[in-house]
């Protein structure tokens, strides 16, 4: 059992070496994910509250490498600097150093930090203080802890940032008090924002897929031209520039990167999310590390299109049981994301599902590792800006509005994608390097669509002519 003395040495030692971690850092970052100025919203919100503020408890789960501690550090920074907060009113834990140097619980470390540092206990605290947990997941206590603290006091602020193994410690209880965030990757608008100091005017490109009307569309075209405007702003070909976003662009380590040394590190993270967050999702005992990479790859590299749980485990070796259980523990890590065909019940669990990554730049990094990777071939383009659609309609949904479902057609020469919104369905093809509506008109007549998308690169601006609605790549990429 760990003394005491020496928890209190610990909690000392992490309070004099937050800043300096947070000063080191952020020396070189000179951007902010937008997840953080919702954050800062909450934390003013909180500290001019005269009574309980209830949003005062969040989680924030994301793929490694997203930028979850730099938001924790750049609020740590904003609190010390901007709201003049002491820094020790200010607790940032990092729960893998903790167990690297003491198997103790969240809860012990925080209490005794209450103690020793406030004087009190949380029932009895009487002024405002902040709890930034990174890493949570290591403790399997987190969330029942965390709900404790929140019903035992309104004057803490807490944050628990980890890999969606975060959700598996909630419980119906817990989850009726958290805030439930998740930090995806950079979209294209954040991209450049970061790269080149270009914040575009807000689109509202996602309203016409929603609702398509004469009035939505006027205002998207109206919208879409003005981004033109900023965009004459670039040095380069803007879509030269989304062609490198989707390859290399999407993970804040990048951006003072080369484009070799970004794709390395990204294989290096997909390699840490096999190795060290899968085991929380399932066991694979008999199963190596090598066998969940070469199915991640073979997910990468094949033809689009859906693949049968069987033809992969033929083609890997594996029997169908681990193949389910490794897709079923990849999904979960938010590395990759499944589609469903379009149909009745029966056809969905007859049919396969598709696979995406959840940003084409993993399915890039893998590709560039095993040698199939060229910027500049309309193929390898065409597949990732189909990966970045999957990705947009998948974020839009998860953060906005859940009740939009994504399918994919699985009729001969169907289109790539059927997006259900309530009882409208709308059929979307994605063309780079072709401007084609065929598969588009055959499924807007087999599925009574009112209307069919066609995102491509060959459009030059937003346009509704013969019940298609033409969509730029470049505009559908700024969705988000």
């Amino acid at each position: 059992m760990t003394s005491k003395t020496k928890l209190i040495n610990y909690i000392h030692a992490k309070q004099r070496e937050t800043p300096i971690l947070v000063k080191n850092h952020l020396k070189d970052i000179d951007y902010s994910r937008l997840k953080f100025n919702e954050f800062k919203n909450h934390i003013d919100n909180f500290i001019v509250a005269n009574s309980e503020y209830y949003n005062r408890f969040f989680m924030m789960s994301g793929l490694r490498g997203v930028g979850k501690t730099t938001v924790l550090y750049q609020l740590y920074e904003y609190l010390t600097k901007e709201k003049n907060v002491s820094k020790s009113d200010i607790f940032y834990l990092d729960v893998h150093d903790l167990k690297t140097s003491y198997d103790v619980p969240i809860k012990d470390i925080v209490d005794l930090y209450l103690e020793d540092i406030h004087g009190t206990t949380a029932v009895n605290l009487n002024k405002k203080i902040f709890l930034f947990v990174d890493e949570a997941q290591l403790d399997i206590g987190w969330a029942n802890y965390a709900k404790l603290l929140f019903d035992k006091t309104f004057n803490i602020f807490m944050i628990f940032t980890g890999s969606s193994a975060l959700n598996l410690e909630i419980n119906a209880d817990a989850s009726r008090r958290i805030m439930k965030e998740q930090l995806f990757p950079c979209n294209f608008s954040e991209y450049l924002i970061f790269n080149y100091g270009l914040n575009l005017t807000k689109n509202n490109f996602m309203d016409i897929l929603l609702k398509r009307d004469e009035s939505n569309i006027e205002k998207a075209i109206e919208c879409e031209s003005l981004i033109k405007k900023d965009l004459l702003e670039l040095n380069n070909d803007p879509e030269i520039i989304l062609k490198k976003f989707l390859h290399y662009g999407a993970f804040p380590f990048s951006f003072k990167m080369t484009e070799v040394d970004t794709h390395r590190l990204t294989n290096d993270l997909i390699e840490r999310i096999v190795q060290e967050d899968l085991r929380y999702f399932a066991s694979f005992n008999k199963v190596s590390n090598e066998s969940i990479l070469r199915l991640i790859s073979y997910l990468s590299t094949k033809k689009p299109g859906s693949t049968s749980n069987s033809a992969l485990a033929q083609s890997l070796n594996l029997n169908i049981r681990t193949v389910n259980n490794i897709l079923d523990a990849l999904e979960k890590s938010q590395l990759i994301f499944s589609i469903n065909a379009y149909g009745s019940a029966g056809k969905i669990l007859n049919k396969p599902k598709q696979h995406f990554f959840l940003t084409p730049c993993l399915k890039s990094a893998i590709n560039y590792r095993v040698g199939r990777y060229d910027l500049n071939h309309e193929k390898c383009y065409a597949v990732l800006a189909e990966n970045m659609v999957a990705s947009t309609l998948k974020r839009f949904a998860d953060e906005s509005f859940n009740s939009l479902g994504i399918f994919y057609d699985a009729n001969k020469k169907g289109v790539d994608f059927i997006v259900k919104i309530f009882d409208d369905i709308v059929p979307i093809e994605v063309g780079v390097g072709k401007k084609t509506k065929s598969q588009l008109t055959r499924a807007k007549n087999r599925y009574s669509a009112d209307y069919g998308v066609l995102v491509s690169n060959r459009t030059s601006t937003i346009e509704f002519k013969d019940d298609i609605l033409y969509i730029p790549l470049i505009s559908f990429s700024l969705i988000g």
